[in-house]
């Protein structure tokens, strides 16, 4: 009989991956070098020179919308075993957040599609930008109750490592944190991207941690003993 477990695993940490890799690219790397804060001449000049490199971005926004959902579906199936209830709970929480994700990426979408229009307004084009910000952040406050609710699964599963679990919360709480602080006191900017620096790598090896075990080791059955 086949191990549907060990497959939704291998879905989930897989799409992890791929979703980190495609957000260090579309995020990382293509909208940090071209959009310059508080600056939309210079960023529009950055957008006109590389249409495509900003293009490719938002196909990358739409890649990590994918596995999202991918890893929503995956996840709740996985740890359904541990807590059905909780298990479904977290994964719709975190298909709402891809939800609110793709209203924001069609901002940047309405960004690429202006490049091409005769009429372009630098204004226009960086209140675009600025809102794709404010959906994904706002987002990515229900992302953070998904991580505490993955991290309460974790616990509770006999085969997770305990401190992916607490990992988990960390990330959950420090999601939540900074990105209701945005919301709230936008004011305190600079304090919020330092402690955005500070809790960033425990942010991002959490989900990590647990996608590597998940490839790794999820859903293996245990072997049996004779003798």
């Amino acid at each position: 009989m086949k191990n549907l477990n060990r497959k939704d695993a291998i879905v989930a940490g897989v799409s992890l991956i791929i979703m980190a890799l495609a957000a260090g690219y579309a995020y990382g790397y293509v909208q940090s070098s071209l959009v310059v804060v508080g600056n939309p001449a210079a960023t529009l000049t950055n957008l006109n020179n590389t249409p495509g490199l900003f293009g490719s971005g938002v196909i990358g926004w739409f890649i990590i919308l994918i596995t999202d959902l991918l890893v929503a579906w995956s996840l709740y199936r996985f740890f359904a075993q541990v807590d059905a209830k909780i298990s479904f709970a977290t994964g719709l929480v975190r298909a709402v957040y891809s939800g609110i994700l793709a209203f924001a990426i069609f901002h940047l979408a309405g960004v690429w599609q202006m490049l091409f229009s005769a009429n372009q307004d630098a204004v226009a084009l960086m209140n675009l930008v600025a809102g794709f910000e404010k959906y994904w952040s706002l987002g990515l406050i229900l992302f953070g109750v998904h991580l505490l609710g993955l991290g309460y699964l974790s616990l509770k599963s006999s085969t997770v490592p305990k401190w992916i679990g607490w990992s988990l919360y960390v990330a959950g709480l420090s999601y939540m944190a900074i990105n209701a602080a945005k919301a709230m006191a936008p004011q305190a900017a600079d304090a919020i991207a330092m402690a955005e620096m500070i809790l960033g790598a425990p942010m991002a090896i959490a989900e990590m941690a647990l996608a590597v075990w998940l490839i790794w080791k999820g859903g293996k059955r245990k072997k049996s003993v004779t003798g």
